[in-house]
Parts: structure tokens; sequence; C-alpha cells
């Protein structure tokens, strides 16, 4: 049954799935049928309407997008470390997740052999081949799968196998793209990629229980919306294509936090400075000098109250590089996020083959 469910991936072992109708960026994945490796589109604009950078965000209400943008630098600062500092008290409150997989108290009936961090993985994936596949925006798999780790983190009998959890995931996306995107898939259609597995009294019975667990909380802060308001933070001496690459590089890294279930327990907060970190270690001085780093620096101090030599930033970010060098050059991803940049790159920072591979051995 799961892998009739998820055999229109034609998955074998874990991968991200991609399409080329998809407007934003892409890991580069290894093929399953000759194991060639392919640089993904061109990416969009990183950067989106202020409407579009605080949508994810359950603050109460929405900023003058006119006056934000006519407004001097202090007063839009003072703004985004107002959100900021909401959005950090969400994440360890009634957005903050657990280590769910190490609690004893999770339902007994739960089959940890069948469901475990590589089954999550693979959900995880094929919500990316889904958002790909209608061309929805991808942070929508980050939303998706906070929902389903916020359920997870709570002590409930909500999945008592891979087939229960594999109905959860699919609640989760159906239930995202409903709040977060200007259309969705039809709920039919949604089931029919379940191949005969569910019907649609399922997801509708699934997510309504979810939405209970939830407690009806579904604007979760995710890392990807951190790194939206962090980006506003850069000084407006950067120039526009090292602003921009920072910014590509830095969602792609944090794609693959969301794909991997051991940063479950971190806050996105810092698993999104963390991202920038890496994205800005990989570009030389001539692009970003030390100046410029350092008011970065002391911006995500004072507004963000993050520090970048603080245990938990130095420790979540070492992890998040070691599953990010283990598998992606650097170099080469630059050059596939924008072929004519001359932002320049870090020496030594290549790998021996030179080319990103899948998701699979990011672990």
């Amino acid at each position: 049954g799961t892998r009739t469910f998820l055999s229109h991936l034609a998955v074998d072992r874990p991968t991200v799935p991609i399409t080329k109708r998809s407007h934003s960026f892409r890991s580069c994945v290894t093929a399953q049928s000759n194991h060639q490796r392919f640089p993904l589109p061109v990416p969009s604009l990183f950067f989106s309407s202020l409407l579009d950078a605080t949508m994810m965000m359950d603050v109460g209400a929405e900023l003058d997008i006119v006056g934000a943008v006519m407004a001097p630098e202090s007063q839009i600062l003072e703004e985004i470390e107002d959100v900021l500092r909401v959005m950090k008290m969400q994440e360890t409150t009634k957005y903050k997740c657990r280590d769910y997989f190490e609690r004893t108290a999770l339902a007994p009936s739960w089959d940890k052999k069948d469901v475990d961090e590589a089954w999550r993985q693979r959900m995880c994936e094929w919500m990316f081949g889904l958002v790909d596949h209608c061309n929805f925006r991808r942070d929508i798999v980050a939303i998706s799968t906070a929902y389903l780790d916020l359920c997870l983190s709570k002590d409930d009998d909500i999945i008592h196998s891979r087939r229960s959890y594999q109905l959860a995931a699919m609640t989760a996306i159906y239930l995202a793209m409903k709040t977060y995107d200007t259309s969705y898939v039809k709920l039919e259609s949604l089931v029919k990629l379940g191949r005969g597995l569910f019907q649609v009294r399922d997801v509708v019975e699934m997510e309504r229980r979810m939405l209970a667990k939830l407690d009806w909380n579904i604007h979760p802060p995710t890392p990807m919306c951190f790194l939206r308001h962090y980006m506003r933070l850069f000084p407006t001496t950067l120039t526009a294509s090292t602003t921009y690459m920072i910014a590509e590089v830095s969602r792609f890294v944090a794609e693959i936090s969301v794909c991997l279930y051991k940063f479950v327990k971190y806050p996105p907060s810092v698993i999104a400075f963390a991202a920038l970190l890496i994205a800005m270690d990989g570009i030389d001085e001539g692009s970003l000098p030390k100046w410029q780093r350092a008011q970065i620096y002391v911006r995500m101090s004072n507004l963000a109250d993050l520090d970048h030599s603080s245990d938990e930033v130095l420790r979540v970010t070492k992890k998040l590089r070691a599953s990010f060098e283990k598998n992606v050059d650097l170099k080469a991803l630059m050059t596939t996020i924008d072929p004519t940049s001359q932002v320049g790159i870090k020496k030594g920072e290549s790998t021996e083959d030179g080319s990103p591979k899948g998701v699979e051995r990011y672990a």
C-alpha cells in the first residue's frame, strides 16, 4: 500500500522531487533512472511584498504596505523588530515542537519500526513533489510539516501506522494550500494521488482532528518566514546581487532543514539564522566585506536577539552546514542560482565532483 501511494514519484530511495514547471529555486537531485545529476531551473526572486512576508504570522493585523515602503529606515527596523519579537514568542509557546520520536508517551500502537525519521523525510519529499507539480509556493511544505510535527508533538493517537502518517501528511498539505495559496488542489484530485488508499471522508475527518490538536493555530512561524524578515534587516549598502545570492542560498539551506527530522527540536528562528550564516560564509570579502558582516551581526543581535557566536546558533549552524556540505558544492549551487552573478565565492568551498546531489544523504 505505501509503495502504491508513492509509486507516481518513482522513488526507491529518498530524493527531492522537482519539476520544470516550478518557478522557485530547487535543489539539484540525483536522477533515479541513470543517477546523473541535474541543476535546477533558475530561481524566482526570493523577496516578496511586505504582505507576503507577513502572511505566515499570527500577529493580528497586517502592516500598512504604502506606509512601510515610504517610512524611514528607523521606523521599518522598529516594525521588523516588533514582528520578530511576536514570532519568537510564538515559536516557544503554541508553536513549539518537541522531539516526538523520542517521547515514550506516544500511542502504544505506533510502530516505530515503520514510522520513523526516514518515513517523515519521505513524506516531506512527497509534499515538495506535489507543490512543484501544482506550481504552488515551496514554503507551503514548511507550513505543512509544521502542522504535522506540532500534532505529533502532543500526546495523541492520530498516528498508528505508515498509512495514517501518509493520511496526516496529505491532510496537512491540503490545509496549508487552502490557507496560504490563492488556489488549491481539489480534495477529490488530491485523494486520487493516494491511489485508492484514502477517500474524501478520511481527509475531512483527519483535518478535523488535526485542527482540534492545533487548537486552530494554523500560522506557524517557519524558517522561511524568519528569513524574509532577516533579509529586510540587511543594510542598504549591500549590492543587489550579493543580497539576492545570500537570500537564495539561505533558503536552499533552510529547505534542507525542513526535510530532516533532527532539526524539529530547534527554533525556526535559529535555523533561519544558521542558514543565513552559511550563505554569508560562502561569499568572499570582496562581495561582503567584514564591516558589512559586522553590521549584519549587530542588527541581528539588537533587533532579532540572536548572537552569531551563541552556543545554540553555533550548534545548529554546525549541524546544518554538515548536512549541506555533505552533498552540495556551493560554487555549483551559486552558478545554478545565477550564472551571470559576479558575487565572489570563498576559495576552498568546492567539493571534488562540483555538483549538488540529492537530499537523501543529507542526514
